[in-house]
């Protein structure tokens, strides 16, 4: 369902997704240097355990990089929430949730291969 939702929203609404790939593109160093620079260097101040460094990094990645899509998703939660007949809202967090887990987990393991093959 939610598949469909988005191919429903992105053929609609491409422009979006142009609009949204750009601006990830454009502001790389803003999603991905914020998160390794200014958030990593906050939090090791606090902390030397890398594994809550690096879920801090990888968190921040991920909320930052999914800002762009908000539109995008916004769209995918009303379709969604008129189908089931439930709150925007809530389908609306589910979704971004998603998101943000999905870009982090991805973040990480580019990270960590950067650190593996330090580059």
């Amino acid at each position: 369902m939610y598949f469909q939702s988005y191919l429903s929203v992105l053929k609609s609404n491409y422009m979006l997704l142009v609009i949204a790939s750009l601006l990830s593109f454009l502001t790389f160093f803003i999603w991905a240097g914020l998160p390794v620079f200014i958030i990593g260097t906050a939090v090791a101040e606090l902390t030397t355990n890398l594994g809550v460094i690096h879920f801090f990094i990888c968190v921040s990645g991920g909320f930052l990089f999914s800002v762009m899509f908000i539109p995008i998703n916004l769209q995918v939660a009303k379709k969604i929430a008129e189908l089931k007949n439930r709150s925007v809202v809530s389908f609306f967090l589910r979704i971004e949730t998603i998101w943000i887990l999905i870009v982090s987990v991805n973040f990480e393991t580019f990270f960590v291969i950067l650190i593996v093959l330090q580059l």
